[in-house]
């Protein structure tokens, strides 16, 4: 099979439609012309970016492909940043060339591979305690002290952006880094990046900062300063939930993750990952595959179908209007199905088990919304009423109890706590039926909803008590 060819202008018309292996043609800076062959496309931003494994006369490099007629000055920002972090003396995968900077329309940049590294989100997933995670993060300190003394700083910092290999960790991504005058970067500026690098972790992970911040204290030469964690802390939370309605945010609009459409009788979105022309005739006759699903639940105000999908069961829930005046009240409003979506991707964000998105589908006329539906993964397995049947309950019993925390330390509240709103899945509990939940902004309601909360989940028990008892110690 002949592999697929771009010149420049067929690769900034290809949108989404670019799939690895291809050939492109490039002219390095010195001016020789190669045929670069992507490999592999590690992120993809039709008419903006590709990122890549690619290979160029038998070298395999790590490329991004900037396109478009911005394409020179943002392939400029990402050379310019990658040398910035190189002269701090980090560990970092070199640029080993470019493309002319004649070139319009597409700019390359040809980075040193690092094979076989795993970024630190990686490596914290695996990790299995707190003593390995501080280690990786007192790795990464050093890393931050060095930018931060010259005066540089990684405006989008995340975990991605450093890879651990053979002992070694690289600090790779110049896309947003800028440099702060000659000399060392500022108090209040290196705090705020400090931030903004913790932020990317779950705020169970928190007290991890403690000791990481010392570290960075002594490497940086210090003095103590009492308040100094606290001021950390204040960024922490309000850059994570930044990070979180960007997050949310993304979930309603055509990304990298998802695709959108948008149209005068209906909003769709779907994960790109799901996203096919069988996946788009199944969202397109929603009502008739329903028809020939299995029924799970045949609710007044929603159905619940079990549908076969094109990569597997899929779990489809329809908002019902149950009349004129149900509808014209739902027609102002955000439909069931979008705050199931909303509610989905936040719990993914916070970290929480529930079942994984697919599609969401609202019927519209204009700007009333109609219809609505909330498309999932099927997970196979009983809900938690069973918990009293089974021999040893605890194991799962205790990882309901975590979701519950979970919830309440981020100030969420589910809404309807039922044993049945727990899914007993093949990798444990997940959280269902999300779309009355809320967020909670002050103490005083985040404090009141987890005792409505836990009340309502409790009156599962009553007539059980072993399992009470075990479900009161655990949230004790």
């Amino acid at each position: 099979m002949e592999m697929n060819k771009f010149d420049v202008d067929s690769l900034v018309q290809a949108g989404w439609n670019i799939e690895a292996p291809f050939v492109l043609s490039i002219i390095r800076a010195n001016g020789e012309e190669a045929e670069m062959t992507v490999q592999k496309i590690l992120r993809l931003l039709p008419r903006k970016r590709i990122v890549a494994v690619a290979e160029v006369d038998g070298q395999q490099y790590l490329v991004k492909v900037f396109i478009g007629r911005h394409s020179k000055r943002y392939a400029k920002r990402e050379a310019v940043g990658a040398a910035a972090i190189e002269d701090t003396g980090v560990l970092t995968a070199l640029l080993e060339w470019q493309t002319l900077k004649e070139s319009v329309r597409v700019h390359v940049l040809g980075f040193e591979f690092i094979a076989d590294a795993k970024n630190l989100l990686e490596v914290w997933k695996q990790s299995e305690n707190d003593d390995q995670r501080l280690r990786l993060i007192s790795n990464v300190v050093p890393a931050l002290v060095a930018l931060h003394e010259a005066g540089v700083v990684q405006n989008d910092i995340h975990p991605e952006n450093f890879l651990f290999r053979s002992g070694l960790i690289y600090t790779i991504d110049g896309g947003d880094v800028t440099r702060h005058g000659k000399g060392p970067l500022g108090e209040r500026k290196s705090l705020e990046n400090i931030a903004l690098f913790f932020a990317q972790f779950h705020a169970c992970y928190d007290h991890l900062v403690v000791a990481s911040l010392e570290q960075y204290r002594q490497l940086r030469a210090w003095p103590l300063d009492e308040s100094r964690y606290l001021r950390v802390s204040a960024l922490i939370e309000v850059k994570r939930s930044g990070r979180k309605k960007d997050h949310i945010s993304k979930a309603f609009r055509e990304c990298t993750r998802f695709s959108c459409e948008h149209s005068f009788n209906r909003f769709s979105v779907c994960e790109r990952e799901y996203d096919s022309p069988a996946m788009r005739e199944l969202l397109s006759r929603i009502d008739e595959r329903m028809q020939s699903g299995e029924l799970l639940k045949d609710g007044n105000s929603a159905t619940v179908v079990r549908v076969n999908g094109p990569s597997g069961p899929l779990v489809v829930k329809r908002y019902n209007i149950k009349g004129v005046g149900h509808g014209i009240s739902r027609a102002f409003r955000k439909s069931r199905a979008w705050i199931s979506w909303t509610n989905v991707n936040r719990l993914e964000f916070l970290g929480i088990s529930t079942v994984k998105p697919v599609a969401m589908i609202e019927e519209r006329f204009g700007p009333l919304r109609r219809g609505a539906y909330f498309i999932t993964e099927y997970i196979e397995g009983p809900d938690a009423t069973v918990l009293p049947e089974k021999e040893n309950p605890v194991p799962e019993m205790a990882s309901i109890v975590r979701i519950i925390k979970r919830l309440a330390a981020a100030g969420v509240s589910h809404g309807d706590l039922k044993a049945s709103n727990f899914l007993l899945g093949n990798n444990g509990p997940v959280i269902i039926d999300l779309d009355s939940m809320k967020e909670h902004a002050n103490q005083a309601d985040r404090d009141r909803a987890k005792k409505k909360d836990i009340a309502r989940f409790m009156r599962n028990w009553k007539s059980i008590p072993q399992v009470e008892q075990r479900f009161t110690d655990l949230l004790g």
